[in-house]
């Protein structure tokens, strides 16, 4: 039997992250209002419905509303979106039919590191500070270099205001799993800030027989807190500074088909601290910004009865990145040019050596406006990267909307992206001797490449109903897959990483929005095609059809809100055994969410919901938590 070694001493973020939190806690923020601008589709502050570049917001209201507390589960009720968990529990996002290992994740603008398997975990943000999340679909290389091959995900903070707010929540389901978050802030005089925290634990579930040894989901314990400062200097000057720490504590067991029986645990820490300045002229803004982060990952896997298959593995990564950007306007046209560096390290036992590398880039954008009332954009963006590892790497893209009339709007865009080979792809080394096999990263490898195409149309057929569609098509080379080395007269088989695989995605997203008056609905569906063309089968686990619903009703005289959400998920293929054409599909399945609010004189409400109301999932492809009754107090000041 064995345990994290000096759990307390290896919190080693802990502390200096508690105290740059409490220094930036002496001032605290105010009361946020919407967003009507995105950020994320061209690095710019643009409003939304005039944004050449498609990109999804979900707001703050939704988000409360919703009863999601984390950003995962926000995302899974999204058209198009696809969220699924790894083997350790993680969560990740699939855009397009692209995995997680894909999807580039920022929180205000800034990387976020600590992948699993490819997997960012996305049950590590809760929303207690989130303004709204911003998604742009398909390549987005461009603008933000590697990773962003399948999309980018933004995660955008509440920002301080003038005034005073308290805001908390506290949740408690029926299998005692308990959600509690705050939120304080206050500003005056140009000088403003907010602290927020949350806590969250939850029993392990098991999905088989009750009775079983193996757990399905690990129970989990997460603390969050994090703080933010604005300063503003008269109407040209603009200082942010912000700081943050998790830690996340998840715990399960597994068993063996041979009856050995595992206990494991993951301990991650994260700690990140960000600063930024902003210079706004007449016709001109000029942001710098700065970045550091630190991710801890104690992982162990410990058998029961014995210790011959015992795994415990530190891993560390550290990130500090900088970046700076001018945009402007020049009649007509919108210019914005960019540079980037950063230096990310990564330490494991399961590396052959500590990895690094440096990252510089730099990116240059026109937005191009034409004709009476800006009918139509065209927008070129052309970025180009060098890093250490490969070298240097150019990715174009080319946008454009056009307003036809007041009522309909089409879009489209063509370009590429490409993924950076990361550290385990090139330098791991994993024996496993009591199997007989070794698994070596190759340091040759080059980035994978995708090439995409997307169009659609937005139509406001009345002033209640919107209706849009989106088409996309992703042809990715390069992709990095394992492959089988030459016998080395060892008797051990040998396993590498070659740029070998070639995959195709396509598909249509469809929406309609109809609000009217209290009530809202807004109806989705997406078809996916992903297939992969060497293997001459379909991409696994990216379901084909995917259709949601969500509606809700909101009363404010009353202080009276609900929200229902309805996801139907088709099969998806998994390739379980040792023909790899015989696909073993997962069953279709139907998500049913619901919940009511009542908030009364002074601030004060409660809700009731239920998730997943028809108990969907199951223990084996389909490891979502089981039907959850919750009730809980709120309180907004």
């Amino acid at each position: 039997m064995r345990s994290l070694r000096g759990t307390r001493s290896h919190s080693w973020l802990r502390g200096a992250s508690f105290l740059a939190l409490l220094a930036a806690a002496v001032t605290t923020a105010a009361a946020d209002e919407p967003a009507s601008e995105n950020r994320t589709g061209t690095r710019s502050e643009t409003p939304l419905s005039a944004s050449p570049v498609t990109t999804e917001v979900i707001g703050h209201k939704w988000l409360e509303e919703s009863g999601v507390r984390t950003v995962s589960e926000a995302l899974a009720l999204r058209p198009g979106l696809w969220i699924d968990r790894g083997v350790a529990g993680t969560t990740g996002i699939t855009i397009q039919g692209l995995g997680p290992r894909y999807s580039l994740i920022l929180v205000d603008g800034a990387r976020q590191i600590g992948r699993t398997d490819g997997y960012l975990d996305l049950d590590r943000f809760g929303i207690a500070d989130i303004e709204q999340i911003e998604i742009v679909r398909g390549p987005s290389s461009a603008l933000y270099g590697a990773d962003a091959l399948g999309g980018v995900v933004n995660i955008i903070t509440r920002k301080p205001r003038d005034g005073i707010a308290l805001d908390a929540v506290t949740r408690l389901d029926g299998r005692l799993a308990a959600d509690t978050r705050a939120r304080i802030a206050f500003g005056r005089d140009g000088l403003a800030g907010a602290v927020a925290g949350e806590y969250r634990e939850g029993p392990a579930i098991r999905r088989r027989d009750p009775s079983a040894v193996a757990t399905t989901l690990d129970s989990y314990v997460d603390r969050h807190v994090d703080a933010r400062v604005t300063v503003q200097r008269g109407d040209r000057w603009q200082f942010d500074g912000a700081a943050d720490y998790l830690y996340r504590d998840l715990r399960g067991i597994d068993a063996s088909p041979t009856g050995d029986v595992f206990d494991r645990r993951n301990l991650v820490e994260t700690a990140s601290a960000h600063a930024a300045a902003q210079y706004t002229a007449q016709r001109s803004v000029l942001h710098i910004s700065g970045a550091a982060s630190l991710y801890r990952d104690q992982y162990l896997h410990d058998q029961r009865m014995s210790d011959t298959l015992d795994q415990h593995q530190i891993t560390t990564e550290n990130l500090v990145e900088g970046s700076s950007q001018l945009a402007g306007e020049l009649g007509s046209h919108r210019p914005l040019v960019g540079a980037e560096l950063l230096r990310e390290a990564l330490n494991s036992d399961r590396l052959s050596t500590p990895g690094s590398r440096v990252r510089g880039a730099v990116y240059a954008q026109d937005e191009w406006r034409i004709g009476q009332d800006d009918q139509l954009l065209a927008v070129a963006t052309v970025r180009l990267d060098y890093d250490t590892q490969f070298g240097t790497h150019a990715t174009p893209r080319l946008a454009g909307r056009w307003q036809v009339s007041s009522q309909l709007t089409l879009h489209g865009s063509i370009g590429m992206g490409y993924r950076a080979p990361d550290f385990k792809e090139l330098l791991l080394h994993f024996e496993n001797p009591s199997v007989g096999y070794v698994v070596d990263g190759n340091s040759h490898l080059r980035p994978e490449t995708s090439r995409n195409v997307q169009g659609g149309a937005k139509w406001q057929a009345t002033p209640w109903l919107w209706l849009s569609t989106n088409g996309f098509y992703n042809d990715l080379h390069d992709l990095i897959n394992v492959i089988t080395e030459p016998d080395d007269g060892s008797g051990t088989l040998q396993f590498g990483y070659g740029n070998v695989g070639r995959a195709r995605t396509a598909g249509l997203e469809s929406y309609a929005t109809m609000t009217h008056g209290r009530a809202g609905l807004e109806l989705g569906y997406a078809l996916t095609r992903a297939r992969d063309l060497d293997g001459e089968r379909p991409l696994a686990g990216v379901p084909e059809h995917r259709f949601t619903a969500t509606a809700r009703w909101r009363d404010p005289a009353q202080g009276f809100d609900a929200f229902a959400a309805f996801v139907v998920t088709g099969h998806r293929p998994y390739y379980l055994s040792d023909d790899p054409q015989a696909a073993t599909p997962s069953p279709q399945r139907l998500e049913i969410r619901a919940r009511v609010a009542k908030r009364f004189r002074g601030g004060y409400g409660g809700f009731l919901g239920v998730d997943n109301l028809l108990n969907a999932g199951d223990a084996n492809l389909d490891r979502i938590p089981p039907r959850t009754l919750y009730a809980g107090l709120e309180m907004h000041l």
